[in-house]
């Protein structure tokens, strides 16, 4: 698959957008979007931001009062320690002692911090998502995948991340890297189906 000349000279860094290449091999990432929380020499960590499960929140915070009426989708983050809960919340002002990750978008798992921070929210069901898991590599692993051209990268925003139907979220933002990428959209999951 030939790929827009400036496909390689993109920078990435936390709060980027990893758009999976269609041609990506691995089913775990197959058509996803990745919100970079943390990126170092170490590594990298982020959450898939399009992957729903099948629970609702109520399935998962039983004992959690002030989530009894948050009725909302439990997102997959990524294949790594799928027992941890990591949620992203959108405010016009800063979060208590949340991570800004992009304007306006934080990153907690803390549930000490989600009580306080829960109250204060104007409307929860939309400026909160949680997630299962996240997605890592270790010290120059992203490196890697970026020289094999896995990934695409867009500069993140709140409205990909907090979109309301998770299936349109890779496309957009394939979308938003401008018309040379748009092509990429209609790319079978399967190449061999071509």
């Amino acid at each position: 698959m030939e790929f827009p000349e400036d496909f390689k000279n993109k920078n990435y860094e936390k709060g980027s957008l990893l758009i999976a290449n269609p041609v990506l091999p691995d089913p775990n990432f197959s058509r996803t979007v990745i919100l970079l929380c943390d990126h170092d020499e170490q590594g990298s960590f982020g959450l898939v931001i399009n992957r729903s499960t099948q629970l609702k929140a109520p399935d998962l915070f039983l004992n959690i009062n002030i989530l009894k009426s948050y009725n909302e989708k439990i997102y997959l983050g990524g294949p790594v320690s799928q027992s941890m809960v990591f949620f992203l919340c959108r405010s016009p002002s800063a979060a208590g002692k949340l991570d800004e990750i992009c304007s306006g978008v934080y990153l907690g798992s803390n549930l000490e911090t989600l009580k306080l921070l829960y109250s204060s929210l104007e409307n929860p069901e939309q400026d909160i998502r949680f997630y299962l898991g996240y997605s890592g590599w270790s010290g120059g692993q992203l490196a890697e995948e970026m020289e094999q051209n896995s990934w695409l990268v867009q500069k993140a925003n709140e409205q990909f991340i907090f979109l309301d139907s998770e299936s349109l979220i890779w496309p957009q933002a394939v979308n938003s890297l401008g018309e040379k990428y748009q092509y990429l959209t209609k790319a079978p999951v399967n190449p061999q189906w071509n």
